[in-house]
């Protein structure tokens, strides 16, 4: 018996298809074999997964399906009468990227149609958060369960560089959000934010953005980039493209605070890497990011930035303040940790 994942895409960075590696590495520990087939798959990437035109499965394989956007993969898996397993990372709302990208529009509404035909045709599913669990529990899908994101964080403790011996220098505020440059990760009201703490606190400060831009939202980029020129704000504020994973690291040893304004989120593993990486974290409250923190870092309910300042400013002067976030991360974190198994996905494959 092989067990083989698909999702609509693979790319190295990206949560699920770092997910898919991690499950693959636990079934190889309990002697289970299979592959990581995508209908898009980077060039660059195809040691890790082969595109889906390449699946051979045989009459006792097993099926994991990643959903999160329409793509043909689902189409593909519908065909086979083998054993189905659906873990659900959430669709993003379509709206999001109507002023920009109608073709992805269309994907994601179709994407939140296929969980119709997933419901009737999959014989286990299975929910990244609770956030996400509600929303099949609404479609009707049946004993559904929450299977937590496996993060591998061992990747980051190899190298030179450690943090548990360097110390995060907090002087001079250096902002971090990573994640997809995208209309619903909202990076334009990270550059307002910074608008209104250049003109409160002086320009002794940064903010990096770093994610991967799907070439067809070049127009939101663009867009980013224009508020950036406008608002005078070039020599704080930057836009990285998606970096391997030393670089990644590299960024978040230097940066000292973790700030995301994003109003859709099924997970959001970046908030873990962040208290992995000792920032403080300070997040809008949507989707599953409250059930994401837990009890730690700070969330905020409006966009009132004058106010938000303001918070963030306690964090970089109050030490016993900070010290005190980074407490209930480290906590938050190593609770969290401990509650991912892939006991929950063996019991379904071998039922």
């Amino acid at each position: 018996m092989n067990i083989h994942q698909f999702s609509a895409g693979f790319q190295l960075g990206d949560a699920i298809s770092q997910e898919m590696l991690e499950i693959k590495r636990l079934l190889a520990k309990e002697n289970y074999e299979g592959k990581i087939y995508a209908e898009n798959v980077f060039s660059s990437d195809r040691k890790y997964a082969e595109k889906i035109t390449k699946a051979k499965i045989k009459p006792n394989d097993v099926i994991v399906y990643h959903h999160s956007i329409h793509s043909k993969v689902l189409d593909f898996l519908l065909q086979f009468p083998n054993k189905k397993i659906l873990i659900y990372h959430n669709v993003t709302p379509e709206n999001f990227f109507e002023p920009y990208d109608l073709r992805f529009s269309y994907l994601l509404r179709k994407g939140r149609e296929d969980l119709e035909i997933i419901r009737e045709h999959f014989q286990h599913s299975f929910a990244v958060s609770q956030f996400n669990l509600n929303e099949l529990i609404h479609l009707g899908f049946k004993q559904s369960r929450i299977f937590p994101l496996h993060l591998n964080f061992q990747k980051w403790n190899l190298g030179s560089l450690d943090q548990k011996t360097k110390v995060k220098s907090f002087q001079n505020p250096s902002f971090l959000f990573v994640g997809r440059i995208a209309p619903n990760k909202r990076q334009d009201d990270l550059i307002r934010f910074a608008r209104t703490w250049k003109s409160t606190y002086g320009n002794q400060f940064s903010l990096r953005m770093l994610g991967f831009c799907n070439p067809d939202q070049q127009s939101y980029l663009d867009e980013l980039n224009f508020m950036i020129s406008q608002l005078d704000l070039q020599e704080e504020v930057k836009i990285i493209s998606y970096v391997d994973e030393s670089m990644l690291k590299k960024i978040y040893f230097e940066s000292n605070l973790f700030l995301s304004m994003s109003e859709h989120e099924g997970f959001c593993v970046p908030l873990m890497e962040a208290m992995h990486f000792q920032l403080p974290v300070v997040a809008y409250s949507a989707g599953a990011v409250p059930e994401t923190l837990g009890d730690a870092g700070i969330l905020f309910q409006t966009k009132d930035f004058d106010l938000l300042a303001k918070e963030i400013d306690k964090i970089f002067q109050n030490i016993e303040f900070r010290n005190s976030i980074l407490y209930q991360q480290n906590q938050r974190l190593d609770l969290y940790l401990k509650s991912t198994s892939i006991l929950p996905l063996l019991e379904v494959i071998k039922s």
